[in-house]
């Protein structure tokens, strides 16, 4: 009996082992654990309906453990099912007698899923407003995901459970309707660390990538990290024109490769944001409609294109961008290069671009820079609130050199104060020009060895000025002038000019100037400004030179020049009297006298000149219109009288009176008669008078006549006026 119990119980403990042995290697296949599991589970996540096909149990004998598996899982959540590829767990078998939890750990992976069931899986177990906001934006997409979680004693999940997965076609509509599609990633999170690679994405046609984003949580603290790049690609114009405005780039193409970092904190506040970025921009276009770029660049279009520029871009407590490469202006290339720093309120720029194959113009000095002649520009400027102060813009082109010191320009773009301009130059009438502007205290020194005033002389007494471009601000500028001589064309010097002007903004108040000439004939201007009207007086002994800018006269010899002008507003009224000069040239007077069969005084033009007394002309300007209300010129050959008018480039349209002297004589009987000189030899050719028109474009006058055989009460009246005065 002894013995058969001996071979029992032998039995029984192999029997045992065997069966332990076969559990911990092989297991068993069983539902009976099924529904504990799943009340267990919902227990602690009432929402949670776990269903569980036939569960393998293997015992890890030493550790007195139940391994806990099964395939093919599906899990319900608010009536969302997520599908699962297998979920395993261990079962502390000493927990039973502890009257503990239980299941030490948890272990899943998933088939590829909605994106918004995993979401709302995730927010099930632990719930944050930022699982929220995913929830909100998620747009479509799979996810695949493999879990390790450790469980407490309590059922409580703890915190180094380990997630990875993969997403597959994601999308994200952000809350101002943008949309960021084609999200592919895979993902690893452990202890609060997040990791993606194998990042694509598209937003606004633009293809990111990323072999490495970091997010780490540090308290409430999320730090996001990471490489992103984008192959070459059309930018839309949306993408930047959302973030800065009023720029003016289209059909931008470029690649980059960024590095980044940033903080977010629990109230989603974005700070300490870090990015490197190298930017390859292939093309752009940039388009402007600035007239002070067109008026220096006359060939200027609506548009610069931008091609092969490379760029590093720094940002952090501000911005840092340098780069360098090919500018198309009118489809001619130039190099540029420059450096922008943005700290704050505080910018500096540094410029340098070639102007090699494009003209330069700055028609305030006369100059102009053909095409195909080597030009470099440097600038260097600082901007803060108030000013942008330029430390140095300088333009170097052959023996041509401009260069502008601490120049400040306030917010309103305009002038405030410069310590220094220097020109030197070779304008287009191929006159040196070597000029130097500088601040002592509050006055302002304008001196030089040369500097041509023929643009100057010619606004001056043709009124053929622009609109007045505000430089300078509304403060009193005084102005000392002082040069040994000045160009007033290629064929006349004036020296020793001296004098003042005071400013005040841009407008002159006072200017007072003297001059003279090589034989010490006088020169003087002086211009005054008092209830908005600006006054001017020229005054010289030698008039030769700056008739010469009224351009239908040719051939003037001797006389003095006298001119006064009235302007307020952009309406200039002027007279200009010539005194005793003669004229060898006047094409239209010669057409005309030979009309009218004056060829006596037509030959005296064209050989000797005609004479004349006195030369009046009165007449306004008004944009681009010359309204000439009179022109009266009296001499011993033959008095003028003429009114009309001249659109600049279009228009000449004048009609008049043309009398010769014999006339007159007959009238006052006070000037010799010139006989046949004045009225040909020929019988019937004497008139008492020729009214005439002369009209066309400037450079096609037709000229047609009409004799007359008495003269106009207003000629008469002209003419003793002028007689009585000589008297």
């Amino acid at each position: 009996m002894i013995k058969i119990l001996k071979i029992f119980f032998v039995s029984l403990i192999l029997i045992f082992f065997v069966s332990l042995t076969y559990l911990s290697i092989f297991g068993i296949e069983t539902n009976s654990f099924n529904k504990l599991i799943s009340d267990k589970i919902r227990n602690i996540h009432p929402e949670i309906d776990v269903k569980l096909k036939k569960i393998k149990l293997t015992i890890e004998l030493f550790e007195l453990k139940v391994l806990i598996v099964t395939k093919n899982p599906v899990i319900e959540i608010s009536n969302k099912k997520l599908n699962l590829k297998k979920v395993s767990t261990t079962y502390d078998i000493k927990s039973f007698f502890k009257k503990d939890f239980g299941i030490t750990n948890l272990n899943f992976s998933t088939d590829y899923n909605e994106v918004k069931n995993i979401i709302k899986f995730a927010r099930a177990f632990k719930d944050s407003p930022q699982l929220l906001i995913i929830d909100k934006v998620s747009k479509g997409g799979k996810l695949n995901i493999n879990a390790r979680f450790k469980i407490n004693q309590k059922g409580e999940i703890e915190n180094n459970y380990l997630i990875t997965g993969e997403v597959k076609d994601y999308s994200l509509k952000l809350f101002n309707n943008d949309e960021i599609k084609k999200i592919n990633f895979k993902f690893k999170y452990k202890e609060k660390n997040t990791s993606l690679t194998d990042v694509n994405l598209d937003y606004k046609n633009l293809a990111i990538s990323s072999n490495d984003l970091q997010l780490i949580k540090i308290n409430n603290i999320y730090k996001i990290s990471g490489n992103i790049k984008n192959s070459k690609s059309k930018i839309d114009q949306e993408l930047y024109s959302n973030y800065i405005k009023n720029i003016n780039f289209k059909n931008l193409i470029l690649s980059s490769d960024s590095n980044f970092s940033f903080e977010v904190d629990k109230k989603l506040k974005f700070k300490k944001f870090n990015l490197k970025s190298n930017i390859d921009i292939e093309s752009a276009e940039y388009l402007t409609n600035n007239k002070i770029f067109k008026e220096i660049l006359p060939n200027l279009t609506n548009k610069i294109d931008i091609k092969n520029n490379k760029i590093s871009l720094e940002y952090g407590d501000g911005i840092k961008i340098s780069g360098r490469g090919e500018l198309f202006i009118s489809e001619k290339k130039e190099n540029i290069e420059y450096k922008i720093e943005n700290f704050k309120n505080r910018s500096k720029v540094d410029l340098n671009l070639s102007l090699n194959q494009n003209p330069l113009k700055f028609s305030l000095l006369n100059f102009y820079k053909n095409e195909d002649v080597k030009c470099q520009l440097n600038i260097k400027l600082n901007k803060n609130k108030q000013n942008i102060i330029i430390e140095n813009l300088s333009i170097t082109s052959e023996k041509n050199k401009f260069n502008v010191n601490n120049l400040k320009i306030n917010n309103k773009n305009k002038i405030s104060d410069f310590k220094s301009i220097k020109l030197k130059y070779e304008d287009k009438d191929k006159i040196k020009n070597d000029l130097i502007i500088t601040k002592n205290k509050k006055t302002y020194l304008v001196e030089g060895n040369n500097f041509s005033l023929n643009s100057i002389i010619n606004d001056t007494l043709t009124g053929d000025k622009k609109k007045n471009v505000e430089f300078f601000d509304n403060q009193r500028r005084l102005f000392n002038i002082k040069f040994d001589q000045n160009d007033i064309d290629k064929d006349h010097v004036i020296n020793d000019l001296s004098g003042e002007i005071i400013l005040i903004g841009s407008k002159i108040n006072s200017l007072s100037l003297n001059s003279k000439f090589k034989k010490n004939q006088k020169v003087s201007l002086s211009i005054l400004t008092k209830n908005n009207e600006q006054v001017t007086t020229f005054y010289s002994d030698f008039a030769k030179p700056f008739v010469k800018k009224f351009n239908f006269i040719k051939g003037f010899e001797e006389g003095k020049i006298n001119f006064s002008s009235s302007k307020i507003n952009n309406t200039s009224s002027s007279q200009l009297n010539i005194y005793d000069f003669k004229l060898k040239e006047l094409p239209a007077l010669t057409k005309l006298l030979t009309l009218a069969s004056l060829q006596g005084i037509a030959d005296i033009l064209t050989g000797e000149g005609v004479r004349f007394n006195e030369f009046e002309m009165i007449f306004t300007n008004k944009d681009d219109k010359m309204t000439i209300d009179e022109i009266y010129s009296i001499g011993p050959a033959i008095s003028i009288l003429m009114e009309g008018y001249v659109q600049k480039n279009k228009l000449v349209s004048l009609k008049g009176t043309l009398v010769p002297a014999t006339t007159i004589n007959k009238f006052v009987s006070s000037i010799p008669i010139l006989g046949n000189i004045l009225v040909g030899k020929k019988t019937g050719e004497g008139v008492f008078g020729v009214s005439f028109k002369i009209k066309g474009p400037p450079k096609n006058l037709k000229t047609t006549v009409n004799p007359i055989k008495t003269l106009t009460p207003r000629f008469i009246t002209r003419t003793l006026e002028k007689i009585k005065n000589t008297n």
